[in-house]
C-alpha cells in the first residue's frame, strides 16, 4: 500500500457524486484535470453484501488529505 493509499479520506457519504467519481477534489471539490490531480488508489467500498472500487483523487494541494 503507497502513502497515498494510506490516507484517512472524508467518508464517501459526505461528497458529492463528482468527487467520489475523481473529478473533483476529495477535500475541496475543485474540478480536476490531469495535470492538476493526484491519484489517491483505488479504495474498497462495502455497501450490504455488495463491494466496488472507487477511485477518488485531490488536488496537488491535498494529496496527504486534510483541508490546507
Amino acid at each position: 500500500m503507497s502513502a497515498l493509499q494510506a490516507v484517512q479520506l472524508p467518508d464517501i457519504g459526505t461528497l458529492t457524486q463528482n468527487q467520489q467519481r475523481g473529478v473533483d477534489c476529495v477535500w475541496c471539490g475543485i474540478t480536476l484535470s490531469a495535470k492538476t490531480a493526484v491519484d489517491l488508489g483505488p479504495r474498497r467500498l462495502r455497501i450490504a453484501d455488495w463491494t466496488t472500487s472507487w477511485f477518488p483523487r485531490a488536488c496537488k494541494r491535498h494529496p496527504e488529505g486534510g483541508e490546507a
